[in-house]
């Protein structure tokens, strides 16, 4: 594959067991419980009496309860921290928790000069929190969760540029990193990036929610500027601790256009010690059908930065002359394939061949929507090379990757 390091296979173990520890992906999920010593029984047991299934998954501390979340196919119906195990990896533990796809709500347990606090911050992530020195009984925790669900909603102000510009400069736009396994041996070798803003009023936000508004108000290069500066940053932080993953991520169209787009990802990666084969830049069908040959020009200018270049989300339907007039590395095949796939052996078949003739093309071929055992089986079966999903991990803060990669790589040896 063209992308930089990767964990050792070796240290991994064979990709066939990554499926154990993940979170259950059966049924209704349990709620979680982090809290430990004489507190975490109790707490336990009020939970799984709460939750409707009678089980409840309990962790000793916050980055634990990082690992688990982080390979959730549906998110726990709602969390109790107590405030003392919250005290190594709360800032990871409560952003993972307010991605738009999970939003949980947390009962924080603990005495009154720390539990409001870590209410408060959960709060100003979107999350809705309440802070108690206690739980009584099943049915005190019944009210407090049913006081949260009622819990009347602040009217979300519509979106302006003003505040998007004042967000990009503030640093409320942050990044999170979604990893990718290789199929063969399990190893971890990249991460997509996506953007998030931290909205004070409503919460995480999603970039399909901003990003159409930063083309349309000329803040496109500006927001990529953000993005591409934290994704070195971070990325420049893994390396240093032995994590050396690539990173891909998406660029608006305007900026992939600009001349001097290559020039300056090729200054930022330098300024932060991260080699060029480390970068690979994803391109949509969107903007691949909007003007082909200036997308050409722009991917041959990345090649020869040597950044990667990947086309994202494809499906047969788009054109296949793209394949053969792009100067691809990589091709991701868009999750409803891998999906289609799963109950269709004729599909798999002809997804099989389609991965064959981007092998002859020279492109690496991603699985995306992996989300199962059975998932990951068929993307080995079609020959894939690397595995996306939520069965290896959902969108991370950064802080939160090195504690996904110990727990992927526990799973591997379990």
């Amino acid at each position: 594959m063209d992308k930089a390091g990767g964990l050792a296979p070796a240290d991994l173990g064979s990709g066939q067991a990554l499926a154990a520890a993940a979170w259950p992906a059966a049924g209704r999920p349990p709620p979680l419980v982090v809290a430990r010593g004489e507190m975490a029984g109790r707490l336990a047991g009020l939970a799984a009496e709460s939750g409707g299934s009678g089980e409840v998954l309990l962790v000793p501390h916050a980055d634990l309860a990082v690992a688990r979340l982080a390979r959730a196919a549906t998110p726990p119906p709602f969390v109790i921290a107590q405030a003392g195990a919250l005290r190594v990896g709360l800032g990871r533990f409560l952003r993972l928790l307010a991605e738009p796809d999970l939003v949980v709500p947390v009962v924080v347990v603990g005495p009154p000069q720390r539990a409001p606090r870590l209410a408060a911050a959960a709060r100003g992530l979107g999350l809705a929190s309440v802070a108690v020195s206690d739980i009584g009984d099943g049915r005190d925790l019944k009210a407090l969760l049913a006081g949260l669900r009622d819990r009347p909603r602040l009217d979300a102000p519509s979106l302006s540029a003003e505040d998007l510009a004042r967000a990009i400069a503030g640093g409320a736009i942050v990044n999170r990193y979604q990893p990718q396994v290789r199929l063969d041996d399990g190893a971890p070798v990249a991460l997509e990036t996506l953007a998030r803003w931290e909205h004070p009023l409503r919460g995480l936000l999603g970039a399909a929610e901003f990003v159409p508004l930063a083309e349309g108000a000329g803040l496109a290069a500006a927001l990529a500027d953000r993005v591409v500066r934290q994704a070195v940053s971070d990325l420049s932080t893994l390396h240093a601790a032995g994590l050396r993953f690539a990173v891909a991520l998406n660029l608006p169209l305007n900026v992939l256009l600009d001349p001097a787009t290559a020039d300056r990802l090729a200054a930022a990666l330098e300024a932060g010690g991260v080699p060029a084969e480390a970068l690979t830049i994803e391109l949509t069908e969107s903007q691949i059908a909007r003007d082909l040959e200036a997308v050409r020009q722009a991917a041959l200018r990345l090649r020869a930065r040597r950044f990667g270049v990947s086309i994202d989300d494809f499906t047969p339907s788009e054109a296949q002359a793209g394949l053969v007039a792009l100067p691809f590395t990589e091709m991701k095949l868009d999750r409803s394939l891998v999906l289609a796939a799963l109950g269709d052996r004729s599909h798999r078949v002809a997804l099989g061949e389609l991965v064959r003739r981007a092998h002859e093309l020279g492109h690496a071929v991603v699985a995306e929507g992996v989300e199962t055992p059975q998932a990951w089986a068929v993307a080995q079966e079609i020959g894939a090379d690397v595995a996306q999903g939520w069965m290896v991990g959902r969108p991370l803060p950064a802080g939160a990757v090195a504690a996904w990669c110990a727990a992927w790589g526990a799973a591997a040896q379990s």
